[in-house]
């Protein structure tokens, strides 16, 4: 996973001494245009944090929660014809959570859980203009393949359990999103998570039981945005 950090750390570099060499044009609709023979590499990040303490939750009385999940994705294309793109993004994920509950007979209990997925995405874009082209409705249709494992440690008063996992997941679906230009080069882009069809395939191995392995496999499909669940980052347009 170090390795897709310094890939991206890279990749953001070259998009620096890019933006360093781009002439200065002046600000019309043919310019800021998605035109046929652009190409675009863009960086997004998103974030999900909660603190919590002495919270009632439906099913179980949190002593405290420590969650903290993130995703960074590098994506880009090309377009094949005017404001279409086809591209390849390519995303590491990480989720984190540290929580201690109260069972039903009122003893703590300690989960700690990290979980780690690396994504690829082939991804064709269509982009609407707004006036003279500075904001871009983008959609982006994507189909996704994901892959990673996870541990969770459970400590109860007389006992530790370890459960080790490993997921597949696939995804096929449609994230709207805007891009707002402010050099003919550079945009902003926010997204939000995909709405669609998604399979997830999980194992999952108690105490390194391999003959009690547990598989299961989840589809669901998905037609709402979530505004509150935003990607934000910067493009570079070439």
């Amino acid at each position: 996973m170090r390795i897709l950090f310094k890939l991206l750390a890279l990749g953001l570099t070259v998009l620096l001494g890019l933006q360093g060499n781009a002439q200065n044009l002046d600000d019309n609709q043919e310019e800021y245009g998605i035109k046929k023979g652009r190409y675009y590499s863009a960086l997004t990040f998103s974030l999900d944090q909660r603190k919590a303490e002495n919270e009632d939750q439906l099913l179980r009385q949190v002593v405290n929660q420590d969650r903290l999940n993130y995703r960074i994705v590098g994506n880009g294309g090309y377009a094949i014809k005017d404001n279409f793109t086809i591209g390849l993004s390519l995303g590491y994920g990480r989720q984190k959570e540290d929580i201690t509950f109260l069972d039903e007979n009122d003893q703590e209990i300690t989960s700690k859980r990290l979980q780690e997925g690396l994504s690829i995405a082939p991804n064709i874009r269509q982009y609407i203009p707004i006036g003279k082209g500075k904001l871009q409705i983008i959609v982006q249709t994507e189909l996704g393949f994901t892959f990673g494992e996870s541990l969770e440690r459970i400590f109860r008063v007389d006992d530790i359990d370890k459960i080790n996992g490993d997921f597949f997941e696939f995804n096929l679906g449609v994230s709207p999103g805007v891009a707002l230009f402010f050099t003919r080069n550079w945009a902003f882009e926010t997204t939000v998570n995909i709405a669609g069809l998604k399979t997830r395939v999980e194992e999952e191995v108690l105490n390194n039981n391999e003959a009690n392995k547990q598989r299961v496999e989840t589809t669901s499909i998905d037609l709402q945005l979530n505004l509150l669940a935003l990607n934000l980052g910067v493009a570079y347009y070439f």
